[in-house]
């Protein structure tokens, strides 16, 4: 498995990920009561989570997720093919497990990704 790649940034090994996603839809509702579905495509996200993550790479990550931008991702797909996309990334609460030198070892980051396109089906 490659590992992923955010905006050309080369992350470490991740402990797991996850490849899904929603359809989106919008629907109506008629004046005769049934519901009619329009079904607009599918949304893929990604959750990769690492055991490890080094400090100054850490600062690069929450920099790109508090700007909000849309930022080119490569991943797995689930066939071992390499597939890229633009998503927008959230990082989850940030855990120390110890100093080394002065600076924080962090543990257990989860990093969760939408993507902008959706996928017509």
């Amino acid at each position: 498995m490659i590992n992923l790649k955010i905006n050309g940034i080369e992350m470490p090994r991740t402990k797991s990920i996850e490849i899904g996603g929603d359809v989106e839809a919008k629907e109506a509702t008629m004046a005769s009561g049934k519901i009619v579905k329009d079904i607009l495509g599918f949304r893929k996200t990604l959750t990769a989570t690492w055991e490890w993550f080094p400090t100054e790479l850490m600062t690069k990550i929450v920099e790109i997720a508090r700007k909000g931008d849309f930022v080119n991702i490569k991943y797995p797909d689930s066939t071992g093919k390499v597939e890229s996309g633009l998503f927008k990334i959230t990082i989850g609460n940030q855990k120390v497990f110890k100093f080394a030198n002065g600076s924080p070892l962090w543990y257990n980051v989860e990093l969760s990704a939408t993507a902008q396109e959706l996928e017509k089906g």
